[in-house]
């Protein structure tokens, strides 16, 4: 899974999670929102 990847979507993760409260672990690429809490990432 890891490999290339579109960086413009990773700029995007980046710049959204900015936009969430602190501690929400959430973010938004592509209109789709993301959680990336320890326990998703754990998965």
């Amino acid at each position: 899974m890891i490999g290339d990847c579109n960086i413009s979507w990773v700029e995007e993760f980046y710049d959204n999670a900015l936009g969430y409260v602190e501690d929400d672990y959430t973010s938004t690429v592509r209109g789709r929102t993301i959680s990336y809490t320890p326990d998703v990432i754990d998965e």
